[in-house]
Formats: C-alpha cells, sequence, structure tokens
C-alpha cells in the first residue's frame, strides 16, 4: 500500500489443520478493522461449515463490517474454482479497504491462491504436533512463498493458556521461509460468549481486549512493511540458509518490527512476554 493511498489490504488466514481457531480470529480481526480503524471490511469465508461469516450474521451489525460465505467457490478442487475466487475476492477489494478471508488449507485451495493477498495469517498452537504441521504447509509452499509477489507470512501464536508460556517448543523447529510473529491470542472463554453475539473488541473484559488489541495492531503493523523491507527479509533468509536459522520479524508490544539480522525462535518468545 503506498503512503497516502486509500488502502486496499487482503488478508489471508488460513492453516491446514482444524481447531487453531482460525475462523473467530478471522472474524475478530475483521471487526478490529471496522470497529476500531473505521475501514470498510468485508470478510469472505470459504469454508463449507461457515463459522466466520455465521458470527458476523448473527453477531452486533456494523455498517462497515460485511460478510460473505462463498464455499462453493472451491469445492470443486480445479482451476477454474481458484480462478472464480480470485477474481471474487479483487473484486471486493474494490469495493472494500479491508478483505479478510477464511479457509481451511487444502490442496483444492491451490497456491496460485496466495498472490493475491498482502499477509497470510497462519494460527497455530504451541504444540509440537502443530509446529510440525505448519512447517510441513510452509515446506510445501514454499517455491510460491518465495516468489516475489508472495504474502508475508505472520505466525500467530493462538488460543495460548498460561502455563504454555515457558515452552520451548517453537525453540526446537527450524522453518523453511521467513515469517514474521505476532503476539499471541492468549485463550479466554470470551471467544465461546460472545459467539454470533458481539466480538473482543468489545469485551466488557478489558485485559481481554487489550491483548487481543495487541495482535491487531501487530497485523496492521506488519501491513505497512514495504515491499523493500520483505525482499531484504527473504535475501536474508536465503544467506541463512545454510545454518538453519530461520529469519523472521519480532512482535515487542502492539507492534510488528522488521528485523534487522537472523535470529533465532527463542528471542521471539521472550520479546512477545511467552517465556
Amino acid at each position: 500500500m503506498k503512503s497516502g493511498a486509500v488502502p486496499r489490504l487482503k488478508i489471508l488466514v488460513s492453516n491446514q489443520k482444524g481447531g487453531v481457531g482460525k475462523s473467530s480470529l478471522s472474524a475478530n480481526l475483521a471487526a478490529y478493522f471496522a470497529l476500531e480503524r473505521q475501514m470498510e471490511t468485508m470478510l469472505i469465508d470459504l469454508d463449507r461449515q461457515g463459522t466466520s461469516s455465521s458470527w458476523i450474521r448473527n453477531a452486533v451489525q456494523h455498517e462497515r463490517l460485511k460478510f460473505d460465505h462463498a464455499s462453493d467457490l472451491i469445492r470443486s478442487a480445479n482451476r477454474l474454482g481458484i480462478f472464480n475466487a480470485r477474481c471474487h475476492i479483487r473484486d471486493a477489494s474494490n469495493m472494500h479497504e479491508v478483505v479478510i478471508t477464511d479457509v481451511t488449507w487444502s490442496p483444492a485451495v491451490g497456491f496460485e491462491l496466495l498472490e493475491i493477498f498482502d499477509l497470510w495469517i497462519i494460527p497455530t498452537s504451541l504444540s509440537e504436533l502443530e509446529l510440525l504441521s505448519t512447517i510441513g504447509l510452509l515446506r510445501d509452499l514454499k517455491p510460491a512463498l518465495d516468489r516475489p509477489r508472495s504474502p508475508k507470512v505472520l505466525i500467530t501464536p493462538n488460543k495460548i493458556h498460561p502455563f504454555q508460556r515457558k515452552f520451548d517448543s517453537m525453540a526446537a523447529q527450524r522453518f523453511p521461509v521467513p515469517f514474521l510473529l505476532t503476539p499471541s491470542v492468549i485463550a479466554s472463554k470470551d471467544f465461546e460468549t460472545l459467539y454470533q453475539k458481539d466480538y473482543i473488541v468489545s469485551s466488557a473484559k478489558e485485559e481481554v481486549r487489550q491483548r487481543f488489541l495487541m495482535f491487531c495492531e501487530a497485523v496492521w503493523q506488519a501491513s505497512q512493511i514495504s515491499v523493500a523491507d520483505t525482499h531484504a527479509m527473504r535475501q536474508r533468509s536465503d544467506v541463512g540458509a545454510a545454518a538453519a536459522s530461520p529469519v523472521v520479524g519480532v512482535a515487542r508490544g502492539s507492534a510488528v518490527v522488521a528485523p534487522a539480522e537472523p535470529m533465532r525462535v527463542p528471542a521471539m518468545i521472550r520479546d512477545t512476554g511467552q517465556a
């Protein structure tokens, strides 16, 4: 997005593993852009069950927040379906400042869909099983993510419980592509009690609200990182590949900071309050 121009931000929220909280993250992130930033926002739900779109459909209505359940676009695993989905997302972006797309990743989605997005948020728990699943997904899509037009990857520790904050599961892994780490989203029953009623950004529990806003602000900050900075991240990743040390962004407080040098995951965990 160019400075001074009307932003047209396209965000993908996806993981291949269910139960990581991507739908609740999608709906509430959309609410953040519409309510907190007063931006015209559309959520496109490509999942058959339509959880994120159902949340927005039945919750408190806001004029800047729209939704579309369009899972029929990619039900058939063919290139025409992916082409139609791309066109649908681009059309929505022409009419809205922010478009957030929620989909469970599968071979039917196709890597061609990635290049139309600015950011790809990957929610994950800190369990070794889910981290390995995420790493496998990134490894499979590395050729697409190495392209100049690929989205910036944001990994979001989601549904994190207090007892998990000292786990070093991420420190033991090596990621195949550069990424930005957002502040973690802490597990809260508010995600259940507010489902299809209201949004976390409107929660009466100030601590829950502020913790989620830290994540949202980090996403916004990530969207402001320039193409040149992203390219520099990839170059540093190539340089550090021989040492198997990932190049990452560090989320400090509410800001995502572009990396100045290769660093290891433990430093990120400390910076985000996870250790």
